[in-house]
């Protein structure tokens, strides 16, 4: 492996086992890219005051907490990718997950976090630092489930399709990832308000002209990667949802311009349900 030149992936660590399990997916993806991995542990230390600065409260017993969990990342990751070589570093970022996250992806590939369990409870955190990274996005965003393996496997690469800018942005990261991977691509396009006097089989063939349109040239650039289409009049985030079964990685855009939060409902339902990685690719 020759040595990286390219941005890094970025991973948040906070010592839990969750934030392992997105190491190791982590650890994968920098290898796939042939970059570096770098570990963020970011302490809950002090106050980001935006545009004012920083301030920050210096406790030797949180920068203790931040190492060990950072030496614990890197012997993980480094098993993970074992025989490959793997360039790593590590970082104890202060004041806060969200604003230290945000600036250390500023110039990275990839922005990997987890979240901290599988029940509904736990799951909440999604509604913090997940959630607020979603929100305004610096580079494409993985939220790992605590239960995924991210050991390989043949299974496709599944991407949401809605005719956005994030969109656009979603299909050329899930295929470049499905070449990466040496697997398929399953592009999924959902109609669910059909225009007044438009029968469901006209708007059926006009979304598949949408996706087929949204498709070209990729067959030439990618030609490694075998496409599958599918076309639904099914909730969007329920079908992702079924397919996301068969799936090893689910790319959706993030949220449609305008949307009040910056998280749209589609990104958000199947955030909180996937059992597998979700990709926001999100805008620059």
């Amino acid at each position: 492996m020759s040595t990286p030149t390219t941005r890094p992936v970025v991973v948040g660590v906070d010592g839990s086992d969750s934030a392992l399990t997105a190491v190791r997916w982590a650890a994968r993806a920098a290898v796939l890219r042939d970059t570096s991995l770098h570990a963020v542990h970011a302490m809950s230390s002090g106050w980001d005051l935006g545009r004012v600065g920083t301030v920050s409260i210096h406790n030797q017993h949180f920068h203790d907490d931040g190492r060990a969990a950072l030496a614990s990342a890197t012997t993980v990751a480094l098993a993970e990718t074992a025989p490959d070589h793997l360039e790593m570093r590590t970082s104890v970022v202060s004041p806060a997950p969200v604003s230290a996250l945000r600036r250390s992806a500023r110039h990275a590939q990839l922005l990997a976090v987890g979240t901290r369990g599988l029940g509904a409870f736990e799951r909440a955190l999604l509604g913090s630092v997940s959630s607020a990274l979603a929100r305004r996005p610096v580079c494409p965003l993985a939220i790992v489930p605590a239960s995924f393996d991210p050991a390989p496997d043949r299974r496709p690469v599944l991407v949401g399709l809605d005719g956005s800018p994030g969109s656009d942005r979603a299909l050329d990261f899930a295929i470049e990832e499905a070449s990466l991977r040496g697997v398929g691509l399953v592009a999924l396009r959902a109609w669910t308000t059909p225009a007044p006097g438009v029968h469901d089989s006209r708007m059926t063939e006009h979304t598949h002209r949408l996706l087929a349109d949204s498709l070209v040239g990729y067959g030439e650039k990618y030609p490694d990667v075998p496409i599958t289409r599918i076309v639904t009049d099914d909730d969007p985030a329920r079908r992702l949802l079924r397919e996301s079964a068969g799936a090893q990685l689910l790319v959706l855009g993030g949220h449609r311009r305008g949307a009040h939060d910056g998280f749209g409902s589609v990104s958000r339902t199947v955030a909180y349900a996937t059992e597998i990685p979700l990709v926001l690719a999100g805008h620059r």
